[in-house]
């Protein structure tokens, strides 16, 4: 069978020693803010270096400079403030949730890391907290599916509208939440009309949702027609018996573990592509991590970087 398919990184992409000393030394006085933006610039060139030798087919940031996937947006906006930690999922890690105050407004549509986005080649990918991940994650007193639209409508359709009016080729969702706690059957609409804002404020990129932390198998015929260009499998949880066939949708196949250190071998991930790709025949096969890189050291994370690469070489030949 022939079918497109692109590889690419999503999500963050682990920090250095040298960035966490950097901004630890500037915090007590001991470094300077131009010391701190030297070893953020040597970490996004060493990811984006990864990228290159990996032949990827689109490039991103890593989110190097994002504390979490929420809190550079909330610093976008009015009537938003982050202070409460919160565990992400079952891992080691946190996040500051995000907490509506007020109206929610937008100061400006552009993320502070991307306002120079030289650093990193194009074609280029964003990514972005889903509208459910989003709203089920805030502090509220509001209706979640209110919120959800607000959300969407107030900070996420105007950033993604800012990001491919920069050329970004692709907008990538991530989705953990709904498959880690479930979704009520009433919700979907309003997840259907949230996404449908993001896919008209996408025109000309490509959208994509990926799922994460969890199967995704019991909501797949939801998913599988929900307006994006792509839905996206944790392939370590999910069995791809459960995702049926003849997809109106591309695949996103998460086939590398982004939350544990052994590597995956080459042959035997390209070999499950192509039989996810012969199973599914979906309308394009996208390839990469499970989830992000971010708890993963970073020697380790550049090895699977390199890896997602050698799979999509391998996949693309078998797919020709």
């Amino acid at each position: 069978m022939s079918v497109p398919v692109r590889a690419y990184q999503h999500g963050s992409y682990p920090r250095s020693e040298a960035v966490v000393a950097a901004t630890r030394g500037v915090e007590r006085g001991r470094t300077t803010q131009a010391e701190v933006d030297a070893a953020y610039d040597a970490d996004l060139d060493d990811f984006v270096a990864a990228q290159r030798a990996a032949g990827l087919d689109l490039y991103s940031n890593g989110l190097i400079r994002w504390q979490d996937i929420f809190r550079p947006l909330v610093d976008l906006s009015g009537g938003m403030d982050a202070r409460t930690l919160v565990r992400w999922f079952d891992t080691n890690s946190f996040f500051r949730a995000p907490e509506v105050t007020g109206d929610l407004t937008l100061d400006r549509a552009v993320p502070s890391d991307v306002e120079d986005d030289s650093r990193v080649p194009e074609p280029r990918l964003a990514t972005l907290p889903s509208p459910y991940l989003f709203s089920r994650a805030a502090h509220t007193s509001q209706e979640r599916n209110g919120l959800m639209m607000d959300l969407t409508r107030e900070i996420l359709r105007p950033v993604t509208e800012a990001l491919v009016a920069r050329g970004y080729a692709l907008i990538h969702l991530e989705e953990p939440w709904l498959p880690y706690f479930g979704i009520d059957g009433g919700d979907w609409g309003d997840v259907e009309k949230a996404l449908m804002e993001l896919r008209e404020a996408s025109e000309g990129a490509r959208l994509v949702l990926h799922t994460s932390f969890g199967d995704a198998g019991p909501y797949i015929d939801r998913l599988r027609r929900l307006p994006v260009d792509a839905v996206g499998v944790d392939f370590v949880e999910t069995d791809l018996d459960e995702l049926g066939a003849r997809w109106e949708v591309g695949i996103v196949a998460g086939i590398l573990d982004g939350r544990r250190s052994p590597l995956e071998p080459s042959d035997q991930a390209a070999e499950f592509v192509v039989r996810v790709a012969e199973t599914l025949e979906p309308s394009s096969v996208w390839i990469t991590s499970n989830s992000d890189l971010e708890m993963l050291p970073q020697e380790v994370a550049r090895r699977k970087v390199v890896r997602l690469g050698e799979v999509s070489a391998l996949v693309k030949d078998r797919l020709r």
